[in-house]
């Protein structure tokens, strides 16, 4: 009879604790779909679970570089709507699986210019809606003017960010904010997005409590992170704002920083910041843009207003198999154009100089580039 009453008793309990798991699963899950949901733009990722080999085996990435709605670009939008921005690349970005752009503006109507800063940026309310109709899913927010306007501007780019199922990353109102990744389901593969920034203003180092970028400055939370959501996802795609203006090359931290993204399980690295094109770079089956240029960005100088578009196809193990890359004129407005003829070629025969001993990989089609591994 004791034995039977102790059984009885043992399997109560091993009850009464399913039951308690199963509750706590549900209200995790119930309460954090909400957040999850406006941090994806094409399905919401639920699990954390052991990633699967999917089913489907291969993606194709477009890549943009800096995309800022203030000053030329902000009159443009508001007279032409929302269409006007992405109007002529708008079919490149929507024939990849997905598509990346630096958001190097917020887009507010609130809060006050940081007044300590030489250049602040603060883009139209129609920023998000010309982002969702061009066809971009994820932007990083890892930059020196994400915070241009404060914490509520920041914080009025995500919540239309949201709205629009945009993703995003690289900053927030505390570091454990800004180091969260953007996760992406395309198809079945799951596609995560990290981004940081070496370029860090005064107002902009996160603390537990302070609004801030993600820093790329300690090299191994930078891996670390990079570590961790690889163990989550099929791919890692990282972008960084670093380097110096104008430069055609990049410096020697942008290569220990890309390296050091891939060695910690990134299959993608993209650069941005210095406003022109830098060259390419391959390592462990890995592609590295160093810097993409501006993209959409009023100019004022002829180089500033020259850029590349990549669209690159990898399988879900992170290894490129081809990368096209298109050469891009912004014209005084900063809206963007594939560049075609004269124009074009000499784009990107400035991509096969400034990419030095990678420049044999590129080949010539006449009018684009094409990287075969």
């Amino acid at each position: 009879m004791k034995k039977s009453r102790a059984d009885y008793q043992r399997r109560v309990y091993q009850v009464a604790v399913l039951v308690i798991v199963l509750a706590a699963g549900w209200y995790i899950r119930a309460n954090s779909k909400g957040l999850l949901d406006s941090r994806i733009s094409k399905v919401v990722v639920l699990q954390k679970a052991a990633v699967k080999t999917p089913r489907k085996k291969t993606i194709s990435i477009t890549a943009a570089g800096d995309v800022m709605f203030d000053r030329r670009v902000k009159a443009a939008t508001i007279a032409n709507k929302e269409s006007w921005p992405f109007a002529q690349v708008a079919s490149y970005f929507k024939a990849t699986d997905l598509t990346v752009a630096n958001l190097e503006s917020p887009l507010s109507s609130t809060g006050k210019a940081t007044p300590e800063k030489d250049v602040v940026f603060q883009g139209t309310l129609l920023g998000a809606k010309a982002l969702k109709q061009g066809g971009i899913d994820v932007v990083s927010l890892a930059n020196n003017h994400a915070l241009d306007y404060g914490l509520g501007s920041l914080q009025q780019t995500t919540e239309l960010l949201d709205k629009e199922k945009i993703g995003y990353a690289g900053a927030g109102a505390s570091k454990q904010e800004a180091f969260e990744p953007a996760i992406l389901k395309v198809g079945d593969l799951l596609v995560g997005f990290l981004s940081f920034s070496d370029v860090i203003p005064f107002n902009s180092f996160p603390s537990k409590t302070a609004p801030g970028i993600a820093p790329a400055r300690d090299k191994k939370t930078v891996s670390l992170l990079i570590k961790a959501l690889s163990k989550e996802v099929h791919l890692v795609i990282v972008t960084f704002h670093w380097g110096v203006e104008y430069k055609d090359y990049p410096t020697g931290r942008q290569k220990e920083l890309a390296v050091a993204a891939i060695d910690a399980g990134a299959d993608l690295v993209l650069g941005t910041h210095p406003h022109v094109t830098q060259g390419i770079a391959v390592y462990k089956k890995r592609l590295i843009f160093y810097s993409l240029g501006n993209f959409l960005f009023d100019h004022y100088k002829p180089r500033t207003g020259e850029s590349i578009l990549p669209q690159i196809d990898m399988n879900y193990k992170g290894e490129f198999s081809r990368a096209r890359i298109w050469p891009v004129l912004i014209n005084d407005s900063g809206q963007p154009s594939i560049a075609a003829g004269s124009e074009g070629q000499r784009i990107l025969s400035r991509l096969k100089t400034i990419s030095g001993k990678y420049a044999p990989l590129l080949q010539d089609e006449g009018d684009s580039l094409t990287l075969i591994r």
